[in-house]
């Protein structure tokens, strides 16, 4: 069943009925969902893939930035108190991991004067809602955890807009639209993301089921877990907690059927099945609480380290670390890594070379040598007991390279996208120094 027939219910602002629906696609009627296709879809504008799982996440931040905020404060900071937030809008792979940072020509620096812009408030028949007021709607309900909201939608964009197959500039192209402003795509994914979410209202969801924010309460997970799926089509839905065992965020998984623009979102269940929430005692804080250790989140955190081979699946007398350009040595000295989080998930990786990233034109390489954190990937980190971890990338955490590099050589890794396929295999473990 799709989204569409059962979110009815929710209250967030609706677009105006009489509002033009956008841009039709033109997508074939029996094309399949994404990721259930048996044969290959050449129509790369109106099939989506590789990323054709697409999650919708979002926050309920309730830690102020200061005691005492007034509500008008909480509300500029937080989004309102009834409402949960907006965190992104993912395409994740259907064998899994996501590609991230997809093209670096369609990135953005800006979205207050492109949504202000004429090209999205000159009454475009193909517009479902004009720009400025698309931007109240994600001033309101699309906060960033640091106060700089635009941040926010900017790195979601860049790290995840840029990877739909689906709002290419050439497929506008494709279905006669040729017209548009260039940027159109970036307007499309704010938008439909913003539609997504309201059609989804996890905190009126939770309020039917009697799971309400307060300071003394608690529900268990299984609770939580059973009121979210009765509105999502019996799936499956991913709670995730913070350090405090109180609720924080929620994904949504989907299939998509023809172009993003279609917005025919089909759920599906949850593929994180991991969650950081206790079974039982999950608290549910109203926003502006600040538990009694008043210990603030740790927004600036870094690690200074070495990464170490782990698990080579080639013979026992198999050793290495990582030097300073992301190479692999069995005798030496390693480099020194810096894992620095950033402003909203994952990891960048920096050595004294530059910052790290994957070259996807190299046979998904690893390369230290970037100046700029604008220009670096962003990394996962699996930690273990003590505080050291493994190092992944886009949700895979297997990596590999074609040659064993004895005595004093050194040769490249890459990411490893299927098991098996490369002579020697292993993780990469960041030992803290």
């Amino acid at each position: 069943m799709l989204l569409k027939s059962f979110y009815h219910l929710f209250q967030l602002p609706s677009f105006s009925s009489g509002a033009n629906k956008g841009i039709d696609a033109n997508c074939p009627i029996d094309i399949p969902l994404s990721c259930g296709n048996k044969t290959i879809i050449n129509n790369s504008c109106c099939f989506e893939y590789p990323g054709g799982i697409f999650l919708q996440t979002q926050f309920w931040n309730y830690f102020p930035s200061k005691n005492d905020l007034n509500e008008t404060e909480l509300i500029n900071e937080l989004g309102p108190l009834d409402s949960f937030t907006i965190h992104g809008l993912w395409p994740d792979n259907c064998h899994g991991g996501y590609q991230q940072f997809c093209n670096r020509s369609l990135q953005i620096d800006d979205v207050y004067y492109l949504l202000r812009g004429k090209a999205f408030n000159n009454n475009d028949t193909s517009l479902q809602i004009p720009g400025e007021q698309l931007l109240e709607y994600l001033d309101l309900y699309w906060k960033s955890n640091n106060g700089n909201h635009e941040s926010l939608w900017i790195h979601e964009f860049n790290k995840h807009g840029t990877c739909i197959s689906t709002i290419r500039p050439e497929c506008y192209a494709e279905w006669e639209t040729a017209d548009v402003d260039k940027k159109r795509a970036v307007y499309d994914y704010f938008r439909i993301t913003y539609n997504l979410f309201k059609k989804l209202d996890t905190f009126a969801i939770l309020k039917r089921n009697g799971i309400i924010p307060s300071v003394d309460n608690s529900y268990s997970l299984e609770q939580i877990e059973t009121a979210l799926s009765k509105q999502f089509d019996g799936k499956q839905v991913f709670i995730g907690c913070d350090r405090h065992n109180s609720l924080n965020e929620i994904w949504y998984y989907h299939h998509l059927k023809g172009s993003l623009l279609s917005e025919m979102f089909v759920p599906m269940d949850a593929l994180a099945v991991r969650t950081n929430c206790r079974t039982d005692g999950i608290k549910f804080f109203p926003k502006g609480y600040v538990p009694p250790s008043r210990r603030r989140p740790n927004k600036g955190e870094r690690y200074r380290g070495v990464i170490r081979l782990s698990n080579i699946n080639n013979g026992d007398q198999m050793q290495g670390f990582l030097i300073k350009n992301g190479h692999w040595m069995s005798q030496g000295t390693p480099a020194n890594y810096e894992l620095i989080k950033s402003p909203y998930g994952n990891y960048y990786l920096r050595t004294n070379q530059g910052f790290c990233d994957i070259i996807s034109s190299s046979s998904n390489e690893l390369v230290c040598k970037f100046r700029n954190a604008k220009d670096a990937g962003q990394f996962d980190f699996d930690s273990t007991k003590g505080g050291d971890g493994y190092i992944g990338y886009s949700g895979k955490f297997g990596w590999g390279g074609s040659t064993y590099p004895r005595r004093r050589n050194q040769s490249p890794i890459s990411l490893n996208d299927e098991e098996g396929s490369m002579k020697y295999e292993f993780r990469l473990k960041f030992i803290k120094n």
